[in-house]
């Protein structure tokens, strides 16, 4: 019996201490699953819900923060990312919203909630711009690794754009093609003769 009360006291003690390197760490989206899927299993506790309040905070701060930069900063390489920030505070609300409202000592916490769409559709329509255009231009380069590059970039377009530039299917298959290695393979015989 011992060694079950041992067990747990280390089961504990490990998924604290893990929760306090996820904080420190910054991985506040893991750490924000595993509250929301704490305070599923159990709507009542404190420590989850305190957890939960204090990283979801930070994580939306941190994301926010880095959103206002890089509208400020301007660079159209950046929509890619712009794109996955608005879907992690996104998505981030869509989990929290699955045990609210919070209960922490008597006190009662509610989030309001932002509609992130518009922007979604702004970073997705730039992000397939910015790709499409800059896999077009190194593609002019005519070298077997600014073709490859070109493919990758192009392939990006093709996710964020759903079909919009008509002659991308023709720029990806071209881009891999010319980005291809190609080895010339003789008949053994051949040489041997020769």
């Amino acid at each position: 019996m011992k060694w079950y009360i041992y067990l747990v006291v280390t089961l504990i003690l490990a998924s604290c201490t893990s929760s306090k390197k996820l904080l420190q760490r910054g991985d506040y989206d893991s750490l924000i699953d595993r509250s929301v899927r704490n305070l599923i299993k159990n709507p009542n506790s404190e420590e989850d819900a305190e957890m939960l309040d204090k990283t979801y905070k930070l994580a939306n701060e941190r994301d926010m923060e880095r959103l206002r930069y890089l509208k400020l900063e301007g660079n159209p390489n950046t929509w890619d990312e712009i794109f996955n920030l608005y879907n992690n505070l996104k998505n981030r609300q869509t989990n929290v919203r699955k045990v609210l409202p919070l209960k922490i000592k008597g006190r009662t916490i509610e989030y309001d909630f932002i509609d992130y769409d518009a922007e979604i559709v702004e970073a997705k329509r730039n992000a397939a711009e910015y790709f499409y255009a800059h896999g077009k231009e190194i593609m002019e380069n005519n070298d077997k690794d600014s073709y490859r590059q070109a493919y990758y970039e192009l392939r990006r377009a093709k996710e964020y754009s759903g079909g919009a530039y008509r002659d991308l299917d023709q720029l990806i298959d071209e881009s891999k093609y010319r980005g291809m290695s190609r080895q010339t393979v003789t008949d053994s015989k051949a040489r041997m003769a020769g």
